[in-house]
Order: C-alpha cells, then structure tokens, then sequence
C-alpha cells in the first residue's frame, strides 16, 4: 500500500471479475496510486469466482446475507480508512478523486461532496446544500465519508430498504453535531447509471419518506413532500383518463 497523508477505504460490492469489475480496479489504482494511500475491500458473492485476486492492495471478503446494502455494510465494518468510499463494479474512479480527498482533509470535512458524470451525456450535481436531500438524493459516487463520524452518526446502512438506504444515511448523517462538508468543483467519477438504485423502486423507503423528512426537517418539508405527491398521484390520474 502506498504511504500518504490521506487514507480513504474504497468499498467495492461485486458479483463477477468480469471486463467492468477490471476497469473499476484499474481506475482506483490510477486514480490515487502515488496521491493518497487507500485499501480496496471488495465483498462477493462467491469467494471462488475471485480466487487468486487478491493482491496488497486488495482484501476480497465474502458477503453475509445478500443485498448490496449488507455488503457495503461490511465493508465498512472492515474499513480502515479516515475517510470510506462506495463504489460499483460498473463505475469509474477519476483522477480528481484524489484531489477531493486532498482538499477535503485540508479542509477538516467529514463529508466531501462532488459531482459525478452520470451515463453518457449528463452531469449529476450533488449540491451541498442539505435541503437538497428534501428533493433528491445525493450520488454516492461522488461522496466520501469520514468513516468513524458516519459509524458514529449513522452507524450502518438500514437494510430494510433494498435501493435507497443511503439516500437515508445522508439524511441522518448531515444532521449529525458540528458536521463539516467540503463541495470539491468537478466530477471524481462516471456513474454507469446501471446501477440496483436507478434500476429498482424501493417501497419501504417511499412510504417512511415523509415521516423521514418530518424528523429531520420539520413541518414546511413534510408539507411539501405530501403536496409534491399529492400532485403527481393528480398528474398521473389525469394522464390515464385522457389516454
């Protein structure tokens, strides 16, 4: 492993060592090889697809139970770093990343938010305002984490919900006590936009999302979420009866 001022642990759920899981390896390795030290923690499936993959820099651990949730959830229990980073076989770590981290830490942040290239042709702005959250989730491809504070604040990700657990996660862990957020200008990574949460509705986050948003923001906010849906459910009502 490299030696740096700056340790960040890159937590990398993964089915297959196919094409895309190399590329995801490779573009960690060029990314902060030489700029900041790091540890990979790859969580699988099945231990003897990956046999022989380990290397110093890496540590392929079994999942326990399925879910990608429960295998970020182990990473992060095994996460040794200041900072911790989540990351998609199918996604692409830029060389900014490591000028995030570096700046993040001159900075004190425990949370550092950027922006991600999202498919083929858009741009998707994780907006450091928390309010944000209210409206949309943050990409987790561009955040990084100071690991004890969200162990401390958050603790684990809930995995009652299946796809939008770390929209939670950020909406509790940005609450926490004289939180610091460094928003780095520029794009650390290419999302694939593949990925579990785009492709998968979650039903027990929709229906804790209000009471969520109630908790964390008070009054106004959940009055505007429940108007918001009230409206869509309108929209979408309209929209069948003129078919």
């Amino acid at each position: 492993m490299q030696t740096a001022d700056i340790t960040v642990s890159i937590v990398l759920p993964s089915l297959l060592p196919d094409g895309r899981y190399m590329r995801c390896l490779a573009s960690i390795r060029a990314a902060l090889s030489g700029r900041a030290s790091y540890e990979i923690i790859c969580v699988v499936a099945n231990m003897d697809a990956f046999a022989g993959w380990e290397s110093e820099d890496m540590t392929i651990i079994q999942e326990e139970g399925a879910g990608i949730y429960n295998a970020m959830n182990l990473g992060l229990t095994l996460s040794t770093g200041t900072y911790v980073y989540f990351i998609g076989q199918d996604d692409i770590l830029l060389p900014a990343s490591a000028d995030a981290l570096i700046e993040g830490q001159k900075h004190n942040a425990d949370l550092i938010l950027a922006d991600v290239f999202w498919g083929r042709h858009a741009v998707f702005r994780n907006y450091s305002q928390r309010w944000h959250l209210v409206w949309r989730n943050w990409c987790h491809q561009g955040l990084f984490y100071n690991r004890l504070r969200f162990q401390e604040i958050v603790g684990e990700f809930p995995v009652r919900f299946t796809a939008q657990a770390d929209h939670y996660a950020n909406i509790v862990f940005t609450r926490g006590p004289g939180l610091t957020t460094y928003s780095f200008p520029g794009c650390i990574a290419w999302y694939s936009s593949a990925g579990f949460s785009s492709q998968h509705p979650d039903s027990a986050f929709r229906r804790q999302f209000p009471s969520l948003i109630y908790a964390n923001f008070g009054l106004i906010s959940f009055i505007v979420v429940t108007m918001r849906r009230a409206l869509l459910s309108s929209a979408r009502t309209i929209k069948k009866a003129l078919r």
